[in-house]
């Protein structure tokens, strides 16, 4: 074998060394933080990808969410202005635009 993987102890990293050369060939970061890898980066990086799927899924829930109160502020606001017009008796008229 030509090469010579070494592991920095501080952060983790592999370095991948040509034996003859001396030269790095490859710098391999973590693919996880310490307390989570397992030492196998196949497995290491199947993990990785289930934990991205859950923090894609909680961004998608938090967005569903806000777009869901955003909706019942502007039905509120909407139905407000609706009860200020029916008790002023003010006439109201679509914009042409609106009309068919």
């Amino acid at each position: 074998m030509e090469t010579l993987n070494v592991e920095c102890p501080g952060c983790g990293t592999i370095l991948v060394v040509n034996r003859k050369t001396g030269k790095v060939l490859e710098s391999r970061k973590p693919l996880l933080e310490e307390a989570e890898r397992t030492g196998d980066r196949f497995e290491d990086a199947r993990k990785r990808v289930e934990q991205a799927g859950d923090r894609i899924e909680r961004k998608v829930e938090e967005a569903r969410r806000a777009e869901k109160d955003k909706l019942s502020r502007l039905d509120a606001l909407f139905k407000e202005r609706k009860t200020e017009i029916e008790e002023t008796g003010e006439k109201v008229e679509r914009p042409d635009i609106f009309r068919d």
